[in-house]
């Protein structure tokens, strides 16, 4: 990439790439698989990125990566509970390594790292406002000091790949709500049904129909919801 763009430029050429894409991704997954894929544009001879998203108590709830290597580099930080990526989720600030052979902060995972053939990383955190809910990183098969202006460029991207992922999120979120809500009308519509059968059938009110179905259930070891399915079923088997 041409590093005599300004940073804004330059982001803005990455994210035009994908943007639109991501845009209209529907999973956190298929938008973080994205979003790494542009991390590793976004910079110059990395062995590629990752993104990790983490509850409050620091473990990984969801995570992409662009190649084996980076997701054995990352799982090898969850393992050993340190490493930059869980650093820089920790502190809520960008946490570079230029080589793992001479940096102590880390000394497990820097050997392990070096072993897989990987000798430095930048991470930056993912933010919502003040809260870090992951972190984005790169990794080098080289040495890398990192530049000031390497380090801003992640940062700006790291806070465009955050508003994709909460929105990512929120939609996914909505959703799942929407499939419960309309899987808890369905059963009670049928149990409904089912308790309007009853009624018709046996000539008793709402409240001894519902305690009917629901002493039935309970004597089959069954859900209150497959015994109004087979109620249903019965009836409409005879009506033919």
């Amino acid at each position: 990439m041409d590093t005599e763009l300004p940073l804004a430029d330059e982001l803005a050429i990455v994210f035009a790439r994908l943007s639109n894409v991501l845009l209209t991704e529907e999973t956190v997954a298929n938008a973080l698989t994205l979003i790494t894929e542009a991390a590793v544009l976004a910079v110059d001879d990395a062995a590629g990125a990752g993104v990790s998203l983490m509850d409050s108590t620091g473990n990984r709830s969801s995570a992409a990566s662009t190649s084996d290597i980076v997701a054995q580099a990352d799982n090898l930080q969850y393992d050993l509970g340190q490493g930059p990526c869980l650093s820089a989720w920790a502190s809520g600030y960008p946490v570079d390594i230029s080589d793992v052979r001479t940096d102590l902060r880390w000394p497990e995972w820097g050997m392990a790292a070096d072993d897989l053939g990987l000798r430095s990383c930048i991470s930056v955190p993912l933010l919502s406002g003040d809260l870090a809910f992951g972190a984005i990183k790169i990794y080098w098969k080289e040495p890398k000091a990192a530049s000031h202006r390497l380090i801003r460029l992640l940062e700006l991207f790291a806070a465009q790949a955050s508003i994709f992922l909460v929105n990512v999120q929120a939609r996914e979120r909505g959703r799942m709500l929407s499939e419960q809500l309309k899987s808890t009308l369905t059963q009670r519509d049928i149990i409904s049904t089912a308790k309007g059968i009853v009624m018709a059938n046996r000539g008793i009110g709402s409240h001894d129909a519902m305690l009917h179905l629901m002493t039935r259930a309970l004597k089959e070891a069954r859900t209150l919801r497959e015994v109004a399915d087979e109620i249903i079923q019965t009836t409409q088997g005879l009506g033919t």
